[in-house]
Order: structure tokens, then C-alpha cells, then sequence
């Protein structure tokens, strides 16, 4: 597991990709529309984005093959968020 930082002067976005990992399980560490605005994660392939999620709250989705992905800008403040790749 990892921390992410996105600020929007440093690393506001992360590029579209798929992780190296059979599952990716991403946490909110900090509050939207309090502690930053903006961000989130889009899934390309369905055009579906998650940019509401709660301080806490998880994301768990598959890691390689079907769900290419980027993270959205941040476009104030600083969002946190923890990563973990699961391989069984």
C-alpha cells in the first residue's frame, strides 16, 4: 500500500493506465468540496467517472486488462488516497 498526494501546482492528474495488478483498492483519505476540489478516477473504456466519494469509502475495482484509467485533476487543495494492489 501507498499514499497518493494530488495538488493542483504539483501532480494535479495521473495519466491514463492499468495498474500491475489483478485488483487495485483506492481509499479516500481526506474530504472533497472540504479539503480539496476536483479529482477522482475515470474508467476510459466505459466513460465512467467516481469523483464523490466520502473520507474513508473504497474503491475496488479490476487492476489490469479491462480497466484502463486516469486520475482527474485536482483543481484545489490537496487530495490523499491510498492504493493497494491485491494479486491472489
Amino acid at each position: 500500500s501507498f499514499v497518493v498526494r494530488y495538488r493542483p501546482n504539483e501532480q494535479d492528474r495521473l495519466r491514463p493506465h492499468h495498474d500491475s495488478s489483478t485488483f487495485t483498492i483506492n481509499i479516500a483519505l481526506n474530504t472533497p468540496m472540504k479539503d480539496f476540489e476536483g479529482g477522482g478516477c475515470r474508467f476510459l473504456r466505459y466513460n465512467c467517472s467516481v469523483t464523490a466519494t466520502r473520507k474513508g469509502w473504497m474503491l475496488m475495482h479490476p487492476g489490469r486488462l479491462t480497466h484502463f484509467h486516469e486520475g482527474l485533476v485536482t483543481t484545489k487543495g490537496t487530495r490523499y488516497i491510498m492504493i493497494s494492489f491485491v494479486d491472489p
